[in-house]
């Protein structure tokens, strides 16, 4: 069976996000890790776009703004497609300002008590948030299951 794709109308149904503040957001620059289109053409979203999708409405629901919650929930996406096999994504921020972080797979970043001596991609670690990848992926699921089953003309 091939992958589900969703247009942009469908993914932001299963997000929950609305379609025109998501459009907003993309044009804008806050979320640069929106499927490609061409002028005429629905955006295709995969499960791995959703999980940004997904990530980037909840990341603003926990009262980031759009740059930030794009930038993270671009940098786990990418983690999580790179490493289909992680359960967890942690995204890990340094000291050199609050846009700087990069994700991993939880399994590659030192436990906390190590951070005073020990360094993740050459830096100190100053934080570090965890995303149940998973869980993630089996909700995307779901709700990709539902819509499909109540795909209209309009979609």
């Amino acid at each position: 069976m091939p992958t589900p794709k969703l247009t942009t109308k469908a993914a932001c149904r299963i997000a929950r996000i609305d379609r025109d503040r998501f459009n907003e957001h993309v044009a804008a620059g806050h979320f640069g890790c929106a499927p490609d289109t061409t002028p005429g053409r629905a955006r295709l979203f995969d499960p791995d776009d959703m999980i940004a999708l997904y990530l980037f409405r909840e990341l603003m629901d926990d009262g980031l703004n759009a740059r930030r919650a794009g930038s993270i929930a671009c940098a786990v996406a990418l983690a999580a497609r790179l490493n289909p096999e992680a359960k967890t994504i942690t995204y890990v921020q340094d000291y050199f300002g609050p846009d700087s972080g990069k994700a991993f797979p939880t399994s590659a970043v030192p436990a906390p008590d190590t951070w005073d001596t020990t360094y993740l991609s050459g830096t100190d670690i100053r934080k570090s948030t965890t995303f149940n990848i998973l869980k993630m992926r089996a909700l995307i699921a779901h709700y990709t299951e539902e819509e499909a089953s109540i795909i209209g003309e309009d979609d």
